[in-house]
């Protein structure tokens, strides 16, 4: 007991302390962070610890499991996430907890209205977020951030966290880092690199920014992609032996994805005489829409798609086409379930679909028309190379994609993170 108090006491007088000590002491509900409040011992084959103010009970025999603070967008219980960093931090955050760790969601500001009402929304919104950080019990802030116009506010909760005592991790997601940092300027680059320093671990989405993160911190980035749970997939029902070749496209119908350059690849073929058609899952603005089911009758309508409704089509399909020149880019939802079913992706270099394919697909310049698209499928279809492309796609996504071993890094680097000197 004396020397409990002797460690509160030095720490008031400005003595650096251990990352628990320096917590908040907060006060808990019982049961709050898997902890106990009453004070009773925990069950066998358990052990507690503190973490700052809460005694949180660890399974013995298994990795030590922080209490993460996932911040970013995410999506509100019981609705669809809207596009890749809602999907990707809804599938992180209900894996890490079937594998025990308790995730308090901190959601992003998501504002509607003109521009001064999504400008007095994102400063409310933002002030919510730094409150709940101040008050949310945990050991890691890990954000997924937007960067650009968030770059401050990001800056800000990171530095706030530090503050606290939690660990810090920034997680960079999507295509566009290096065309922000590239186009806004030397205020933008300083503040942005403000922000990697101010994290005790970098993630990356796609390897290419491994170089810059490594240039600008000094560290290595950790490597998270996107990730697609591999286990209990549909079956596949198309092959190299059917009639007929399918086609899909799977994601936003917008004309920057490239789904009209997709459209016009299917009709090139059949004019060729090749027997095949095409399926177009997901919706977009209604002129749109309306005019592209005009120009292009022969194709399958899917409209918007829940998962496993995707994952059955893009099994019916062996060749999954994603011309997109979205300057956003990064790693997309589709592309992953596209591979993990074998179907075989035909898409831009652009984003991070390079380095996300490999070999087992077929990566086309990013100025390709349907022309180019049509080339390479006839090419390779009838050199009877689809079954290879399409088994390597399904294994590079079980060995580096799946959702059961990027968790499990992430896991371990949660606890390596925690282990690391302060």
């Amino acid at each position: 007991m004396g020397s409990a108090r002797g460690a509160r006491g030095r720490l008031r007088h400005g003595r650096r302390a251990t990352i628990a000590a320096k917590l908040p002491r907060l006060r808990q509900p019982p049961g709050r962070c898997g902890g106990t409040s009453d004070g009773a011992d925990p069950p066998s084959g358990q052990r507690q610890i503190q973490v700052g103010g809460a005694r949180v009970v660890r399974r013995q025999g298994f990795p030590m499991s922080p209490v993460v603070l996932l911040c970013g967008p995410i999506a509100l219980p019981g609705v669809a996430a809207a596009g890749g960093y809602e999907a990707c931090n809804s599938r992180t955050i209900e894996a890490l907890r079937l594998r025990g760790l308790t995730v308090h969601e901190l959601r992003f500001p998501q504002p509607q209205g003109g521009a001064w009402a999504k400008l007095s929304g994102y400063l409310r919104g933002f002030l919510r977020l730094s409150r709940q950080l101040n008050r949310t019990p945990g050991e890691i802030f890990h954000l997924t951030g937007l960067y650009k116009h968030f770059a401050l506010p990001e800056l800000l909760l990171l530095r706030l966290a530090r503050r606290r005592g939690l660990r810090t991790i920034y997680d960079i997601r999507a295509g566009s880092m290096h065309r922000h940092y590239a186009r806004l300027g030397p205020l933008y680059r300083w503040l942005f690199r403000k922000v990697l320093l101010s994290a005790d671990q970098v993630m990356v989405e796609g390897v290419d920014y491994q170089p810059f993160v490594q240039q600008v911190t000094g560290r290595p980035a950790f490597y998270l992609p996107n990730h697609i749970k591999a286990t209990g997939m549909p079956a596949r029902q198309a092959d190299q032996a059917d009639a007929t070749l399918r086609m899909i496209y799977v994601g936003r119908i917008t004309v920057e994805k490239g789904v009209e350059t997709a459209l016009q690849t299917a009709q090139l073929l059949q004019q060729r005489g090749l027997a095949c058609q095409i399926a177009i899952a997901g919706n977009g603005p209604a002129a749109l829409m309306q005019r592209l089911r005009a120009a292009y009758p022969q194709a399958e309508w899917l409209g918007s798609l829940q998962s496993d409704a995707v994952l059955t089509q893009l099994g019916r399909s062996q060749w999954f086409l994603f011309p997109t020149r979205h300057s956003g880019e990064g790693h997309s939802n589709a592309l992953t379930e596209a591979m993990a079913m074998g179907c075989v992706p035909v898409a831009t270099d652009n984003g991070f679909n390079r380095s996300v394919i490999g070999d087992a697909g077929l990566v086309l310049p990013l100025a390709a028309e349907a022309a180019q698209y049509a080339d390479a499928i006839e090419a390779a279809w009838n050199a009877g190379s689809w079954s290879t492309l399409s088994q390597r796609a399904a294994a590079r996504t079980k060995e580096l994609y799946s959702t059961e071993q990027a968790i499990a890094r992430l896991h371990t680097a949660y606890v390596d993170l925690m282990k690391a000197p302060v």
